[in-house]
């Protein structure tokens, strides 16, 4: 209990705002009366029980249910007749990035809608950034934290402000982690674990946390990993639980080649562990099936290869066809590794 002061706006922000939604005015008494857990849960009732009588309404209740992970509540309620056809629109996307990564061509179409509501258009600029993040085009950020910035601040409802700023830290961290500058990243990061947020998008942070501290400490890495999947397996998570410990937990201990115990139905990472332990032809073998490498499989096919010339490769295509510049040390890692192999 005591978190309702958590969700309130800044007193320069008050003065903007001339809005006060009654699910933000619900939530902030249950967060004084309640545990977080039960306080979210009451108010998600009250959205379900009351209908909005304006756009900011609609919204701060659409939002709220959103980031605490009820989205079969979400997709019953934009298809009721009191959403607007933009909030319902914006908010279907969300839902379906959720099972399929968004696409070039939807993309292209986010980026031809206009919206002149502050708060619709807040949320479709970062709908947009999301839609570069699947589409690993991190140069798209650039192109869009500005307006992100800007449209925060014109928002005139608390409750939906609050969300907004938690998806600004959110993708402001992604920013400096895929520029390689961790340390303003973590400060994000960090500002965004200690706000109301769901389990899930805990999960998520702990779980990108781990991935930032990769090449500065395994044990570092390896906590925030078992953190996020600690989280992950206490909520039933399912994506997440298979995403770490398929994924994520063998990356980071191949990379640190402390590998006793771990195993992956990847075959790409089960060639990064074999890369570890030293089994550079099982490696090779199992890379050299693969039709198209991503900067991943050809950094490991690389080292696999002993290759400086394919680590180099990977090392531009990172920063040239990702632009990301955090992985783009993974190459550079592993060049500094080949005396090792030899």
């Amino acid at each position: 209990m005591g978190c309702h002061n958590l969700i309130e706006p800044s007193s320069i922000m008050k003065i903007q705002m001339n809005t006060v939604s009654d699910i933000y005015q619900t939530y902030h008494h249950l967060l004084r009366m309640h545990p977080k857990d039960k306080a979210t849960r009451l108010t998600k009732e009250f959205c379900l029980k009351t209908d909005p009588l304006s756009l900011e309404e609609q919204l701060a209740r659409l939002e709220f249910l959103y980031m605490n992970d009820y989205h079969d509540e979400v997709k019953a309620l934009i298809h009721s007749p009191h959403f607007t056809y933009e909030a319902a629109a914006l908010y279907h996307v969300l839902l379906s990035r959720k099972q399929k990564l968004l696409t070039y061509q939807e993309l292209r179409w986010l980026e031809s809608l206009n919206f002149t509501h502050p708060s619709i258009q807040c949320l479709h600029y970062f709908t947009i950034v999301y839609g570069y993040y699947d589409l690993k085009q991190y140069a798209g950020f650039d192109k869009y934290m500005d307006l992100c910035i800007h449209a925060v601040h014109r928002i005139n409802e608390p409750l939906f402000h609050y969300y907004m700023k938690l998806r600004l830290d959110e993708i402001t961290f992604h920013h400096y982690w895929k520029m390689n500058q961790t340390l303003l990243a973590r400060k994000y990061a960090y500002k965004f674990i200690n706000k109301v947020i769901s389990p899930s998008e805990l999960c998520k942070m702990n779980h990108h946390l781990a991935l930032s501290h990769v090449f500065d400490s395994f044990d570092t890495a390896y906590e925030y990993a078992r953190t996020a999947l600690s989280i992950a397996k206490e909520n039933n998570l399912v994506f997440a639980v298979a995403s770490i410990e398929n994924h994520t937990i063998p990356f980071i201990c191949a990379f640190h080649q402390n590998t006793e115990g771990i195993l992956s139905p990847d075959p790409v990472e089960t060639a990064h562990i074999a890369i570890a332990e030293g089994n550079l032809d099982k490696a090779t073998e199992r890379l050299a099936a693969l039709d198209e490498l991503t900067p991943f499989q050809e950094t490991y096919l690389g080292i696999a290869t002993l290759n400086k010339e394919l680590l180099l490769h990977a090392h531009k295509r990172f920063k040239c066809e990702l632009n990301d510049f955090f992985f783009a040390r993974l190459p550079l890692e592993y060049e500094k590794r080949i005396k090792d192999y030899v």
